[in-house]
């Protein structure tokens, strides 16, 4: 009753009707996304969970207009998005929505501040000064400001995709999506990038993050658990806090071990 009333409460800014992904395989289909159905309200840390192949980067992807939807429709603050043109929707991209990876993909031959800024000059309602001045305060923001002129081959892991976040929030997207973004880095860079993505949601950011990590999930105010191209589970917690951490993997724990994870 009371998640009920949250959600009530709650304004949402992406949803999806009904979508499926499938992909041929061997002369049939294999159906990766099946009738999902879900929300995502505005200014949650929502992450998405579930064992091996059972589509949550595929999900990811398609919310986000990076791979198209085989049926079903994606709304984005109230606006459908599935069946934009691909310049219509890499606008929207560039504009709404940031990304981060489990690799960086920086532009090798790029410093940290330049990667960051040539996504922020995508923006055409932005000034260069502007762009620069924002670039600036992010990577700083990201404790990376002393790397930010060394390429990406000269920077930690846990350096590069600080930087990455930064190239993310850039543009001040609506939302954030995060594909398995500590998968690739050791404890402490973890705990970093987990702080960071933590911090924005505080500061309102919406964020949609996929993992396989409980130390990760954590950090959610909404779980959702996926298993065989559907969604199957939801809870919800209140917002983050680092004393209650020990007690909020446990509650995860036993919710993933009742989704049978």
């Amino acid at each position: 009753e009371r998640s009920m009333i949250i959600k009530m409460m709650k304004k949402v800014i992406m949803k999806a009707v009904d979508l499926c992904k499938s992909f041929a395989n061997n002369g049939g289909q294999n159906h990766v996304l099946d009738m999902v159905g879900l929300e995502i309200y505005e200014g949650d840390f929502t992450v998405i969970m579930g064992s091996s192949g059972a589509g949550k980067s595929t999900l990811l992807y398609a919310l986000s207009g990076m791979d198209k939807p085989t049926g079903g429709e994606v709304y984005y603050k109230e606006r459908c998005i599935s069946h934009l043109r691909e310049k219509e929707m890499a606008a929207l991209r560039a504009g709404e929505f940031g990304f981060v990876f489990q690799q960086a993909h920086l532009v090798s031959n790029l410093s940290l501040f330049e990667n960051v800024t040539a996504a922020g000059f995508l923006d055409k309602q932005k000034s260069g000064r502007e762009v620069k001045d924002r670039a600036e305060k992010l990577l700083l923001q990201m404790n990376v400001e002393k790397a930010m002129n060394r390429l990406p081959s000269q920077v930690s892991g846990g350096e590069a995709q600080r930087a990455a976040i930064a190239r993310a929030m850039i543009n001040e997207p609506g939302l954030l999506f995060a594909d398995e973004p500590t998968g690739a880095l050791n404890k402490r860079n973890t705990q970093e990038v987990l702080n960071l993505l933590t911090g924005l949601n505080e500061k309102g950011q919406s964020i949609v993050m996929v993992t396989h990590d409980i130390k990760a999930a954590i950090r959610a105010a909404r779980l959702l658990y996926l298993e065989d191209g559907k969604v199957i589970g939801e809870m919800s917690m209140p917002p983050y806090r680092s004393e209650e951490a020990r007690s909020r993997e446990k509650q995860v724990d036993a919710w993933l071990s009742s989704m049978a994870w």
